[in-house]
């Protein structure tokens, strides 16, 4: 971010969008920025300006007379920005630098790894950190990419959807011989579960519409799905757990098979930032372009 006497230019930049796309919104999907923080960013600018650029006309913004005087001389000069670094980046060859990537074991294992090791053959100047965990932390640096499922606590950032996950309900057929049948929503509450984080509301879909909210009690909680589907073939409990790693030789059994807990969506999350660096623009791009190809979609 470049400061100026009146504060951010990024803020100048996300000014000049808004009024250039025509609305608030068309601005943020432009620059994968959530709304909110556009709005709050702009706020802080009219007040540091003490001026009034905006102003709701129905459910949009638009300019006050004040904002296009001030939007008629700021473009050009954001554009002779933006060229100016595309230029240096179309001159840049040969990508380089670090990026660290954290995300949780299975999805590396999943589908990452083949993206990754592509593209330090296409980059062999990158140089990668990647860390396999469950508990995962916002980015820190400008360097920094998080694959999650969970963006609770990374306002600010840029969290753009990745893939989906569709969940159902699993248990082993010795732990059902214990339990009986189940038949029924409500039969879901009493059982022991097994789970990848503490969560306690379930909710369950029939189809595509919401059908209930169960709340459960796990018994066991371990943050990597392979141990969790393993925990569950051995009798602890059920589970909900995503179809694509359910193979037909697990010993498992789906439970209500009209019902399901839903998609799950994944993201991937990275410091807000009008100009990133390259290595991680084309390994975000990468990472998009996996998720897209049929076969891999297929398997959702």
């Amino acid at each position: 971010m470049v400061n100026s006497t009146f504060g951010n230019v990024d803020d100048l930049y996300l000014f000049c969008s808004v009024v250039e796309e025509g609305s608030l919104l068309a601005a943020s999907r432009k620059l994968h920025l959530p709304v909110s923080t556009m709005s709050r960013r702009l706020t802080a600018l009219e007040q540091r300006l003490g001026m009034r650029l905006l102003e709701k006309h129905g459910r949009e913004l638009v300019p006050t007379q004040t904002g296009l005087t001030a939007f008629s001389h700021l473009n050009s000069g954001m554009e002779q920005i933006e060229l100016g670094l595309q230029a240096l980046n179309a001159q840049s060859k040969q990508v380089e630098g670090q990026i660290r990537l954290v995300m949780p074991h299975s999805f590396y294992q999943g589908f990452v790894a083949s993206v990754i090791e592509q593209f330090m053959r296409d980059h062999p100047k990158v140089k990668l950190n990647i860390l396999l965990n469950q508990g995962l932390s916002a980015p820190e640096t400008d360097r920094d990419l998080v694959i999650t499922f969970d963006i609770k606590g990374m306002d600010g950032m840029i969290a753009r959807p990745f893939f989906s996950a569709k969940h159902a309900f699993f248990a082993s057929p010795e732990y059902l011989k214990q339990v009986g049948q189940i038949t029924e929503i409500n039969d879901l509450v009493n059982l022991e579960w097994v789970s990848l984080a503490q969560d306690t509301d379930i909710p369950i879909y029939r189809g595509d519409k919401p059908e209930d909210l169960i709340s459960v009690k796990p018994r066991l909680v371990v943050n990597d799905i392979n141990a969790v589907i393993q925990a569950v073939e051995n009798g602890f409990g059920i589970a909900s757990l995503p179809l694509r790693h359910i193979q037909k030789e697990r010993n498992l059994i789906r439970i209500l098979p009209d019902y399901h807990r839903g998609k799950r969506q994944s993201y991937l999350v990275y410091k807000q930032r009008t100009y990133q660096p390259k290595a991680l623009t084309l390994l975000v791009n990468a990472l998009i372009e996996r998720v897209s190809e049929k076969h891999f979609a297929a398997k959702q």
